[in-house]
């Protein structure tokens, strides 16, 4: 992903701000989460495909305790974005699992992208410890330090990715390997639930004025046609909708846009939100004014 998608991510919220000062309020309320997520302190695993075997492999090598599971959110390999949206909804917590060995895949800046959507904390495991990247791009001459030296690389790498998602890399919390996972368990017994505000004003409503980004082709999105046909994941719910103006929006682009649901959602103004096709993520978007 280019650095110019990520600052038209960032800057869905300034544009609200900026053009609807009275609406919105103030970036706090562009920014805070829904009232609506679940009263749960469980972690969902996000990123790797890995992430399903981390769990069973750490309890059969009883290093994790028995029903370490119920803990944990795992969505399936093949959920889709708005499914993944919701346990991310429901989580206090998310960690991307990587594989120290390939780096940063397309599924780790997808996974990234929602759990911005759906307002949730990110921390990272790294799977490998002794191997932090893949042996060709070792030369003979490079020794173990080189080796803790490209873990730090990866490291480095992962904060900044979430920084530029504005997910706060600099303070995210990183774990390597099974010890690592030893304190990711110890850290998930204490983790409290996402406090929601309980003044936040939400409106019924099926018509909304949002800005959206649309993703560029590298990242999956495609240009978009009045009358297009998506599903909308925001604060919990999934419905079906429609774009209805402008008439096109390129990939790449970061357009107001009016989307019309199926039926009324319950929204706030500067509530995120992100459409999917195939229940792949198209783009994502915050909410101007409901009608």
């Amino acid at each position: 992903m280019s650095q110019i998608s990520f600052l038209c991510i960032a800057l869905l919220s300034l544009l609200l701000v900026a053009c609807y000062p009275n609406k919105a309020s103030s970036e706090k309320t562009a920014n805070t989460p829904p009232t609506t997520a679940p009263n749960s302190s469980r972690i969902v695993l996000l990123g790797d495909e890995m992430r399903k075997n981390i769990l069973p492999d750490c309890i059969a090598q009883n290093i994790c305790p028995d029903g370490s599971e119920a803990l944990f959110l795992v969505p399936p390999p093949h959920a889709t974005a708005a499914q993944t949206a919701d346990m991310a909804h429901q989580a206090a917590l998310g960690v991307l699992v990587l594989d120290s060995a390939t780096g940063p895949l397309p599924i780790i800046r997808e996974h990234t992208l929602i759990a911005r959507q759906a307002y949730l904390p990110l921390a990272v495991f790294l799977t490998q410890s002794e191997v932090p990247v893949s042996y060709t791009h070792l030369r003979a001459h490079e020794t173990n330090k080189d080796l803790k030296d490209l873990l730090e690389l990866e490291i480095t790498e992962m904060r900044d990715l979430l920084d530029s998602y504005d997910m706060d890399g600099k303070h995210a919390r990183i774990y390597v390997g099974y010890q690592g996972l030893q304190q990711l368990l110890a850290d998930a017994a204490t983790l409290t639930p996402r406090q929601q505000p309980s003044t936040m004003l939400t409106v019924n409503s099926r018509r909304l004025h949002s800005y959206i980004y649309n993703l560029s082709r590298e990242e999956g999105g495609h240009t978009m046609s009045a009358g297009d046909s998506m599903d909308i994941w925001i604060g919990g719910q999934t419905v079906h909708c429609k774009l209805v103006s402008p008439q096109t929006v390129a990939a790449g682009e970061t357009p107001e846009v009016l989307l019309e649901a199926e039926k009324p959602l319950a929204v706030f103004e500067g509530q995120r939100f992100l459409l999917q096709q195939n229940g792949r993520p198209i783009a994502v978007g915050v909410v101007a004014t409901a009608e």
